[in-house]
Formats: C-alpha cells, sequence, structure tokens
C-alpha cells in the first residue's frame, strides 16, 4: 500500500515510517528475522519488570500473569519459525529462472495497531508480530497513561524495533493518515473511516454450550475458570451457556460447586478494566424477571437458571 499522505497530515515522527514503506525495508526476511530476535530479547530482559507491572496494573494472579507472558512469548516464535530464508532467496531468483511468482505476498504497507486495554501486553504483542511477519512497517498507539505496562512497552518496543519501520503514537493521528494505513482496532471505539479497518466483534456475546454428549465435571470446571479468570474481564469468558435439559441439574450442581472456591474473593486489580462499559447488574435486571431464578450469588458474580425462552 503506497501512502499518500503529506507532512501537514501526520505527525513528523511518521516521516520515517513512511519513507521505510516506500524504500520496502521490511520486504527482507533476514530484516524481519533480525527484528524477532531483538524483540524477543528485550521482552526477556526485561521479564520480571513486565510481570510485576502487569500483576499491579490489573492485579491478575501469578498463573494469569505468568499465562499472559508465555503466550506472547509463543505467538513471537510461531511467527518467527513461519520464516526461511532459504525460500525467500528461491523466490527471489525465480526471475532468473524464467519462472513466474504467481504466489507471491506483499505486506498491506502500514500497519496502524490500536490494542485492547485488556491483557495489553498480549495483545500488544500478537497484533505487532503479525504485522512483522507479514512485511510490514508498524505503528502502535500507546498513550501516555499511569499504567506501568505501556511505559515498559514504549522503552522496551522503541528500543528493539528498528526506527526506520516501527514507531509508537500517543495520541491518534488525523484521518488523512489513517487512510493511507491499515488499522487494526482491537478496542471499543467509533468506525475509523475512510480507512481500511480490521475489528473484532466486541460487541457479541460469547455463548458456550453443554450438550447431552458432554463430560459435564470437565465443562463446569473450564467453563467456570473461563468465567472467573482474569477478574471476569476477558473478552472471550463466556456471557451466556446453553445447557440440555436433560443434564441441567447436575450440571448446576457442579458449577455451584466449583464456583464455591471463588465465594469471597475480592477484586483484586483496583485499576482493573471491565470488559464492557459499566451498566447495571444483569442479575439486578433479571432476578424478577418470569421463569429467571438466582441459584447463587457473591459479590459482582453470581448463577443463574433461565428457563423462559
Amino acid at each position: 500500500m503506497e501512502s499518500k499522505s503529506n507532512s501537514r497530515s501526520h505527525p513528523p515522527q511518521f516521516s520515517t515510517i513512511i519513507a521505510g514503506n516506500i524504500d520496502g525495508r521490511t520486504d527482507n526476511v533476514r530484516h524481519r528475522q533480525r527484528q524477532f530476535h531483538r524483540l524477543q530479547s528485550s521482552i526477556l530482559q526485561h521479564l520480571t519488570e513486565l510481570k510485576e507491572a502487569i500483576s499491579q496494573d490489573s492485579g491478575h494472579s501469578v498463573d494469569e500473569v505468568q499465562t499472559e507472558v508465555c503466550l506472547a512469548l509463543k505467538e513471537i516464535r510461531s511467527h518467527y519459525s513461519s520464516l526461511s530464508l532459504e525460500k525467500s532467496v528461491q523466490v527471489e531468483y525465480r526471475v532468473a529462472r524464467g519462472e513466474d511468482n504467481l504466489d507471491r505476498k506483499k505486506g498491506a504497507g502500514i500497519v496502524y495497531i490500536i490494542p485492547t486495554t485488556h491483557t495489553i501486553f498480549y495483545s500488544v504483542i500478537a497484533a505487532l508480530s503479525a504485522a512483522l511477519v507479514a512485511g510490514n512497517c508498524i505503528i502502535v498507539e500507546l498513550p501516555k497513561t499511569t499504567s506501568r505496562v505501556t511505559a515498559l512497552l514504549r522503552g522496551i518496543l522503541s528500543g528493539a524495533l528498528d526506527s526506520d519501520t516501527f514507531a509508537i503514537s500517543e495520541s491518534r493521528p488525523d484521518a488523512d493518515f489513517l487512510s493511507t494505513t491499515l488499522v487494526l482496532n482491537q478496542q471499543f471505539s467509533e468506525c475509523l473511516t475512510p480507512s481500511i479497518t480490521l475489528e473484532p466483534p466486541n460487541t457479541l456475546r460469547t455463548v458456550a454450550v453443554v450438550d447431552r454428549t458432554a463430560n459435564l465435571q470437565e465443562a463446569a470446571v473450564d467453563l467456570v475458570l473461563a468465567r472467573f479468570a482474569f477478574n471476569g474481564c476477558s473478552p472471550h469468558a463466556p456471557d451466556v451457556v446453553l445447557v440440555n435439559q436433560f443434564c441441567m441439574q447436575p450440571f448446576v450442581e457442579l458449577v455451584i460447586r466449583h464456583a464455591a472456591k471463588h465465594l469471597g474473593s475480592d477484586n483484586r486489580g483496583a485499576n482493573s478494566l471491565s470488559k464492557r462499559p459499566k451498566q447495571p447488574s444483569v442479575l439486578d435486571q433479571i432476578s424478577s424477571e418470569e421463569g429467571v431464578k438466582v441459584i447463587v450469588s457473591g459479590t459482582a458474580w453470581g448463577v443463574a437458571l433461565v428457563q423462559n425462552r
């Protein structure tokens, strides 16, 4: 994607990114491999600080913090493993052998990443790795906030990655500049037209299904853990569980048993960010509805049986 932006429609620090995109700096596989090496090395050097910052910002447990970090490093490894210098050389010399290059792939150009606030470390690294392996120049939006993780990421990423192909934006550029980029928007926000934008369906509910063939014990354990993990703020946590009526009673009993261990647990992260804008509790809204029975509840959580469909 060629940039049509000029100096009046983008911050001055983006000029080198535009130049790097025009020069095709990221087309070289060896360059991308070096960027991955430097990125992983820098993260590992600051690993202890990152874990402490994630724990302080989110209030997540040690296991949850470790999970986020491991998944982020796994993203780097899996994307790096897909790069092959030997294959790239063979493709490069197809023209010398008089061969067509019909399966040629090229990056979008400049990718502008707006990371979600939930598990921001993983969200940034996952999106960054995917954009990097595809051969793109990258801009990550990381505004100055009180978040320790955001501050660490600004330092780690800026120090590790090539300044000609990577930059950090502390504020949202104007529409003229965004229209020259591929915007990866992981947040709830207004449509960023006229740019090409990839947005997850964050407004949709996450539904789990437990049918008659399910292992009820495993289903109860997994669903309770998915709902309570990360302070219940994960956008992937199940909002509704549809249960076959023939296994409803034993499943509910198992859910209550496994949810009991979370009774009395406080909201560990004072700075935790909610999955959706604050609104009246779902339990408050449905408790008076016909066909709804609140079986058990605690602070900011509950198990309700909805029979009237």
